[in-house]
């Protein structure tokens, strides 16, 4: 029972980890595209 909830515990953690590090990437890509959305309304297509 215990290797179980050791498991269980792992995996949590790892799932924890995995989503924050995909939440930091997405908010580092959230920020660029307000970068590009002022180049392109500088280039006025």
């Amino acid at each position: 029972m215990s290797l179980i909830k050791v498991g269980i515990i792992v995996e949590i953690f790892l799932f924890v980890a995995v989503f924050l590090s995909v939440r930091k990437l997405t908010s580092e890509k959230g920020r660029q595209p307000s970068l590009s959305k002022k180049t392109i309304i500088n280039l006025k297509f």
